[in-house]
């Protein structure tokens, strides 16, 4: 199959899972203390590669376009989405080929600060419109940070490491010249 043929199916495969376990999950996967399981997806970029980040980025974009019973806000689609796209390629740098316990477990920490500063950044606003700064701390920060632990640091690190011991996923060494 074509290389960028395959790049495509792949990238549509975890667009798809993302929206679907965003979708089934969805009482959990919005609001100010959210648990949204599909971010552990984030962190499949670490052993599989460009297609997550690719695919997290679109799938979050669908996800946040079809909320399961609120009208979707243009600001969630993009900064959201962007949160994803950026914490999934930043894991894909830390880890891809290079993929250790270590790497994977501090890539799903910073994955998962980076994505409740950016929503925690803009989604206090989006509940409460004239937010104070202590309601973005505790409503935007402190409430997305614990579900982005669970889903990236804690779901999202373990499956990692269970991928990372199918040696059919490994890289191989670099042969020396």
């Amino acid at each position: 199959m074509n290389g960028k043929v395959l790049l495509i199916a792949e990238t549509l495969i975890f667009a798809a899972l993302y929206f679907v376990l965003t979708f089934i999950l969805a009482p959990i996967s919005f609001l100010p203390l959210q648990v949204r399981v599909s971010d552990s997806l984030i962190m499949l970029s670490a052993v599989l590669g460009l297609p997550v980040v690719y695919g997290v980025f679109l799938g979050c974009i669908l996800a946040n376009l079809f909320p399961v019973g609120y009208p979707p806000n243009p600001v969630d689609v993009v900064f959201g989405s962007l949160a994803n796209l950026i914490a999934s390629y930043l894991v894909y740098l830390t880890c891809y080929g290079r993929a250790s316990r270590r790497r994977i477990l501090l890539a799903g920490i910073m994955s998962s600060i980076i994505v409740s500063l950016i929503v925690g950044s803009y989604l206090p606003f989006l509940i409460i419109p004239n937010a104070s700064w202590q309601e973005v701390v505790w409503i935007g920060y402190l409430g997305v940070l614990p579900g982005e632990l669970i889903a990236q640091a804690g779901l999202g690190s373990a499956l990692t490491l269970t991928l990372t011991r199918i040696p059919r996923l490994q890289k191989p060494p670099k042969r020396k010249s």
